[in-house]
């Protein structure tokens, strides 16, 4: 487990990602609070609104790793 958790949050260099930890802390943040609201709050679960967001927390991500890989930073 440990492994594979490195190699998520590796670049191809071997050094740390911070934007690979930002987006996988991000993504699990966000199923968190989602499963809180749910569960807790008793609110009402809305799969669109949850599919949106969760892509656009994906998406955001995917992006800022693509510019971050294109530019060198």
């Amino acid at each position: 487990m440990k492994r594979i958790f490195a190699e998520l949050i590796s670049d191809s260099n071997g050094r740390a990602d911070e934007l690979a930890v930002l987006s996988i802390i991000g993504v699990l943040s966000f199923i968190g609070l989602e499963l809180f609201a749910v569960l807790v709050r008793h609110q009402a679960f809305e799969p669109e609104r949850f599919g949106m967001g969760l892509g656009s927390a994906i998406a955001a991500g995917a992006i800022g790793m693509g510019l971050s890989s294109r530019f060198g930073g």
